[in-house]
């Protein structure tokens, strides 16, 4: 796998790998002090999926119940790798994939990967983009997509950010998702009121917290998802995205927080997600990472 950094005018630094279109390493400007991801080493990063860190899922982020769903009256059935269902695009999704660089300017770096039709089920021969751009601050991940034929697409980064322990968490959301024993959300949406997924105060996590949900964040374009902050206060991370809503796991053996920016889960099989690609649309999302 190649390795390739990025540099901000302010010394800023962001190593991407093509295994995965992942990101490794972000240090804000100046370019010093602790690594604000967790990385994985090569070896564990070809040895197995799990988990994620800091790579692009698709073609479909998060879970699909039974590993199917019905797209214009045809039922596609999908690789299944948790359970009965899809996780984050199938056994051999987009997270294991090298990526081809399009651009490799000093602060800015395009990879895309091309996934055939049929691929781990999906229909249609679909294209997909990621663009990360580097501030002295902040990293911008533009995720877009095309296909020939009628799909459905959700990517994400899924970066976990390392903050320290315990850190405190904030997501300023009225509802989020339930689940049921396997991961997979309940028809609609629930209050987040008087429940332990009232996050719109802060809050510590850790990795018992038991966090493996989505959050429907109100309003639409780019705006606040979530903050994560460290213990102390000294140091945060402010995502900010135009998706619909934002996953929060905290369960990873690896450690840090994954907050992932993305259409609903199990989107395909939800009547009140929009989901669908057709052929001469752009799929688009974008998310920002703010450090202060």
């Amino acid at each position: 796998m190649e390795r390739f950094e990025l540099r901000s005018p302010g010394g800023a630094r962001l190593e991407v790998l093509d295994h995965g279109a992942a990101v490794d390493v972000w240090l804000p400007a100046p370019g010093t002090g602790p690594n604000l991801l967790v990385a994985r080493t090569p070896a564990e990063r070809l040895a197995a999926a799990a988990p994620y860190c800091g790579v692009v899922v698709g073609r479909y982020a998060n879970r699909v119940a039974a590993g199917r769903f019905v797209l214009d009256g045809v039922q596609h059935r999908l690789d299944v790798n948790e359970g009965s269902s899809t996780l984050h695009g199938g056994p051999d999704g987009f997270d294991r994939r090298r990526w081809s660089v399009v651009q490799h300017d000093p602060d800015r770096l395009v990879l895309n990967l091309v996934s055939p039709d049929g691929d781990q089920g999906f229909p249609g021969t679909l294209t997909a983009t990621v663009e990360y751009v580097l501030g002295d601050t902040t990293v911008d991940v533009v995720l877009t997509a095309v296909t020939d034929a009628p799909t459905v697409v959700s990517l994400a980064s899924h970066p976990y950010l390392d903050l320290g322990p315990a850190p405190v968490l904030v997501v300023p959301a009225d509802h989020y998702l339930p689940v049921d024993a396997e991961g997979l959300p309940h028809p609609g949406s629930e209050a987040v009121d008087d429940t332990p997924f009232d996050r719109r105060s802060p809050r510590a996590v850790t990795a018992e917290s038991g966090l493996d949900h989505a959050w429907l964040v109100p309003g639409e374009g780019l705006r606040t998802l979530a903050v994560l902050r460290s213990a102390d206060g000294t140091r945060q991370v402010r995502v900010t995205s135009d998706q619909p809503s934002v996953q929060v796991y905290t369960g990873s053996p690896a450690g840090g927080v994954a907050i992932e920016a993305q259409r609903v889960p199990d989107g395909p099989n939800r009547a009140d997600a929009e989901v669908v690609l057709r052929p001469g649309e752009l799929y688009s999302s974008r998310t920002r990472w703010a450090y202060s």
